[in-house]
């Protein structure tokens, strides 16, 4: 007894080393082949984690066919896409020039380039606007501006539909972008297909092209729209919607219950009376006009019905499906429903601060994305010889962009003033707060004191 289980412990042992032996050998193994590039971007870049790559083609293709509907139909979703265009490229979108570092202002060249950016503008005002360039950005989650060199000034540019970059049957799994071979995020050329055939008819270089795109990481290719998350919700909200109103228009298809005291026959004999006199026969309802005189003997009574809808018990359930909409959008509620009922003043400031916060974010986002445009159009007037050739290197564009909030006007411009006494703002910087150029209204001010 003592031998065999001496025998099995001796056998367990050893067979304990070998899987030992066994696994140091694949760990040995899996590290003199080190980690698999990327499947989808060849080069030296290693894969990292499972290899997700977030949503497939199709289901970005779908997702943007979605949110374009939605922003026609959905009283939300336009709502929504309607905030952000008049808080980010609304009314008090401009921009002005401003010297690098501490070199003196050349206002010659200041207002020379103000009206080259102009006339860019002006010229392409029927092709090119802040407005649809932010609008397409959240709505198709990426937009495309080719740029276009003219011999004559100004030049010209162009919005190119996401539907047309795309590698077609030549290159299916570029997507339309193709890229530095050992850096993804490095864009070489853009592939343009007819929407018609299918087929690449033209590569475009990547300096001709702008690439907005949001919702996705810095080394996806393509973006996602803002409305990807909201599309179920909406969908399910207009369903609850539907389902209530046609169960109250079910319950108030019958205004009128007539209770006959009496034998069935008088029942049936009374129906019979009434009928409308369908070809059937068998429809057995009365109208009930404005204006009408009902007589009836004592065994009949008559009562009008009222709706039992309990919609106030449905209201709570539409409200949270609202909240959820609002959450996914980054929005409070009450900028999401146009209603601001629920809420008393002091809460509702409170909860527009992180809606103040993203649409701040989306107009720095999108005056980095300006920025290269107008860097471009400066470096085209320079090229045509209106601009010195060193003109980038001596101004830079400041943009001023909507206000986001203003409740109390004279209490903020006191408390800019007191920060200004106390030397920690500049008076150029309470000008810029105002969305007015600083010199200018120096200029100004120093034009009426001597006048």
């Amino acid at each position: 007894m003592w031998q065999f289980l001496s025998d099995k412990w001796r056998a367990w042992q050893l067979r304990a080393k070998y899987q030992r032996l066994v696994q140091e050998r694949v760990l040995e193994l899996l590290e003199e082949r080190g980690p698999e590039p990327v499947a989808d971007e060849p080069g030296n870049w290693q894969l990292v984690g499972d290899g997700s790559r977030g949503l497939s083609e199709a289901q970005r293709l779908e997702l943007r066919d979605q949110a374009r509907k939605l922003v026609q139909t959905n009283p939300y979703a336009r709502n929504l896409l309607r905030l952000l265009e008049i808080y980010v490229t609304g009314p008090g979108l401009r921009l002005s020039v401003l010297p690098i570092g501490p070199q003196p202002r050349d206002a010659a060249l200041d207002r020379n380039c103000e009206r080259l950016w102009k006339e860019f503008l002006d010229a392409n005002h029927r092709h090119f606007s802040f407005r649809e360039t932010a609008c397409r950005t959240w709505r198709d989650g990426e937009c495309f501006l080719r740029m276009f060199p003219q011999p004559l000034w100004p030049p010209a540019v162009r919005y190119v539909d996401p539907e047309a970059i795309d590698g077609g049957a030549s290159a299916p799994v570029s997507k339309g972008i193709l890229t530095d071979p050992n850096d993804v995020e490095t864009v070489r050329t853009y592939l343009r297909r007819d929407l018609l055939t299918g087929e690449v008819v033209e590569e475009i270089p990547a300096d001709e092209l702008r690439h907005i795109k949001i919702g996705v990481d810095s080394n996806e290719k393509r973006g996602v729209t803002i409305f990807a998350p909201l599309i179920e919700s909406l969908a399910a909200f207009d369903k609850w919607l539907d389902t209530e109103l046609q169960a109250r228009k079910l319950q108030a298809s019958i205004v009128l219950w007539r209770k006959v005291h009496g034998s069935p026959s008088m029942v049936a004999a009374l129906a019979d009376g009434t009928a409308t006199g369908d070809v059937a026969g068998s429809t057995r309802r009365e109208r009930v006009r404005p204006g009408t005189i009902l007589t009836t003997s004592h065994s009949t009574e008559l009562e009008f019905l009222q709706p039992q809808t309990n919609f106030g018990d449905a209201v709570p359930l539409g409200r949270l499906m609202l909240l959820g909409i609002a959450a996914g959008a980054g929005v409070p509620e009450f900028m999401l429903s146009a209603d601001a009922s629920n809420a008393n003043y002091a809460s509702t400031m409170v909860a527009e601060g992180p809606a103040v916060k993203l649409f701040e974010s989306e107009q720095q986002f999108f005056a980095r994305e300006f920025e290269a445009l107008w860097r471009w159009v400066m470096s085209q007037a320079a090229d045509l010889g209106l601009l010195p050739p060193d003109v980038l290197e001596r101004i830079t564009p400041h943009w001023s962009f909507p206000q986001v909030v203003n409740r109390d006007r004279a209490k903020e411009r006191l408390t800019d003033a007191r920060l200004v006494e106390a030397k920690v703002l500049s008076r150029a910087e309470v000008a810029r707060r105002d969305n007015v150029d600083p010199a200018a209204m120096q200029a100004e001010i120093a034009g009426e004191r001597n006048s």
